[in-house]
């Protein structure tokens, strides 16, 4: 038996395309950074632009690059204006002496201790040695003889830190551990995604991670009158006016949540009859097949009404309604969402 078929809510749709759109990301990227497919995201994003009044044009590949590229930039000057911030007393005396000079660049280094002191987001040793107009060497000299040093691997967890920072700040902060271990190798760092995000762990540094949330539209009727599956997943079975398809889904709203019930032929796949209602009483699933009906001119003996085992579709009421109307219901089985898959592959699309 497959895998279970995801299902996303309208808003986490429209949050996933506004990654795309409003950051300048490639759909690939964005995509394999929340874990849905790049065509199913593509779809997102064009539907999102045609509702915008005055979408934002899609940046061509090499837009993208100079775009990150800005981003890195700027991220990495706030950086080097902070730290000559802290040190703007030192450099007030003009001719500075490197003694002074790796003094300040040690107490800075000093926040992205291995200890697990929180980042401060500065930058490397290198740049800070190149603002100051010292040598890197020098420093490590100066840091040997005060016994401060860092250890080769100490040293290099501390760049990484910084270098994460930076490839985190260039996202706005959206970038997780893939992503950022993605952008680091790009700038030629050999690095792993389980070393990045234990690193970003250890300071803090997080990633955005939409997590979907839907209505319940299926709740099970705790005793529903005996109704079989008439169908057995065949949905098409070679005439319209043999097996017609119901389920509910759900719209998000300036309102609230608007729920949605419609009713298909199983052959044509033609929409017959729908209903929106603010609540998930029966009368929604009522109105739906009552218009079918009247699409269908009143000619529906005999008729197989198929949906899910939600308690709008084994209630009474609707029971009542299906002898009224001449026809048959049927229900698949609790919990398997196969047993009406054109449905629920009608909501998908």
């Amino acid at each position: 038996m497959g895998a279970k078929r995801k299902s996303y809510t309208p808003k986490y749709r429209q949050e996933a395309a506004h990654l795309v759109i409003d950051t300048g990301r490639t759909i690939a990227q964005v995509a394999r950074d929340i874990g849905v497919g790049e065509q199913l995201l593509g779809r997102w994003v064009a539907i999102e632009r045609s509702r915008m009044a005055d979408p934002p044009e899609a940046l061509d590949v090499d837009e993208r690059a100079e775009l990150e590229r800005l981003r890195r930039e700027v991220a990495e000057l706030r950086m080097d204006r902070e730290f000559l911030k802290k040190s703007s007393g030192l450099l007030r005396h003009g001719d500075l002496e490197p003694e002074r000079a790796f003094a300040v660049i040690d107490a800075e280094r000093a926040t992205l201790s291995e200890e697990g002191a929180t980042c401060g987001g500065g930058p490397t040793v290198d740049r800070m040695a190149d603002l100051l107009g010292v040598s890197r060497s020098g420093y490590y000299a100066w840091a040997a003889r005060q016994g401060t040093a860092p250890g080769p691997r100490a040293a290099r967890r501390a760049d990484l830190v910084v270098k994460i920072k930076v490839a985190h700040d260039a996202s706005d902060g959206v970038n997780g551990a893939p992503r950022v271990t993605a952008d680091l190798r790009e700038a030629g760092e050999v690095v792993s995604v389980k070393t990045v995000a234990k690193l970003m762990r250890e300071n803090d540094i997080r990633g955005i991670s939409p997590r979907p949330w839907r209505p319940v539209t299926t709740i099970v009727d705790p005793s529903p009158h005996a109704i079989p599956d008439l169908v057995q997943r065949r949905f098409d079975q070679g005439a319209v006016n043999v097996v017609w398809t119901s389920d509910i889904t759900y719209l998000a709203t300036g309102q609230g949540w608007l729920y949605l019930a419609a009713v298909r032929d199983g052959c044509s796949r033609r929409v017959l009859g729908y209903a929106f209602s603010d609540s998930l009483h029966t009368d929604l699933v009522e109105s739906a097949l009552r218009r079918a009906v009247t699409f269908r001119d009143g000619d529906t003996a005999g008729v197989i009404f198929h949906a899910d085992r939600g308690c709008q579709y084994t209630s009474a009421q609707l029971a009542q309604v299906a002898e009224e109307l001449d026809v048959r219901l049927s229900v698949g089985r609790t919990g398997v969402c196969w047993d009406n898959a054109q449905q629920e592959s009608f909501w998908s699309t």
